[in-house]
């Protein structure tokens, strides 16, 4: 039973280590994104991008605080605190599965939404800034392509684009002639889509991992439980 015991604590203790990386990474990415991406938060004419980064970086501290809960536990060999780190990690374990389902479920309305907001905020003026920055950072040119700018960058000249569309003075007076060819939604499109295959397999290592987080501190509550038991006897 000792060795038993020993074996459930030792395998415990190394997943919830690896859960606790997986945390930190979380709000790694999540500021990640962030900085990296901000250009782009700043032509969409809603917040949800900031939204989602936040929830990111909270999800991360919330799974550090949710491991140590779990060390805690398992140093002090208390079933309270153990009980306290499995109803912890079935809640996050559920809010990832349903955000999981709901992505890939609305994924099509998603890109729709974003497409709908990036072109609104090309039509706000005081937003011009910042798609200059986004399209000479990633040489792209307006959502889907050059003429989302006809009739919006100078209603007086209906072809011309900003001169960022092209990389050089005044080029965007000869309209989608030497414009960028890619839209700047099909750029970020094409980046979250190369690094697809990394979120999907942290997705599924993580879900794995927390399959054996929620039957670890179960056994660790029974052993505690038959140790507790024997000592009275």
């Amino acid at each position: 039973m000792a060795t038993g015991s020993k074996a459930a604590r030792v395998v415990f203790l190394i997943c919830d280590f690896i859960f606790m990386l997986m945390g930190v990474g979380i709000f790694i990415a999540g500021i990640y994104l962030k900085v990296s991406r901000s250009d782009f938060t700043e032509v969409l004419d809603s917040r949800e991008f900031n939204f989602a980064t936040a929830l990111m970086v909270s999800a991360g501290i919330i799974v550090v605080v949710v491991a140590i809960i779990g060390l805690i536990g398992e140093r002090l060999q208390n079933q309270c605190v153990l009980g306290v780190y499995l109803i912890c990690v079935i809640l996050i374990f559920c809010m990832e599965l349903a955000a999981g389902i709901t992505g890939a479920i609305y994924r099509n309305k998603i890109e729709a939404a974003l497409k709908g907001d990036m072109l609104t905020g090309l039509q706000n003026s005081d937003k011009r800034n910042a798609w200059d920055r986004v399209q000479e950072t990633y040489e792209c040119c307006g959502v889907h392509n050059a003429t989302d700018w006809n009739n919006v960058f100078d209603p007086r000249n209906p072809t011309w684009i900003p001169d960022s569309c092209c990389g050089f003075e005044n080029c965007g007076t000869t309209g989608n002639q030497v414009a960028w060819t890619i839209g700047c939604f099909d750029d970020a499109k094409e980046w979250l889509e190369m690094n697809y295959l990394t979120i999907v397999l942290v997705a599924i290592i993580e879900a794995v991992l927390q399959v054996i987080l929620i039957i670890m501190p179960i056994v660790l509550i029974y052993f505690i439980r038959r140790e507790k038991k024997y000592r009275y006897m």
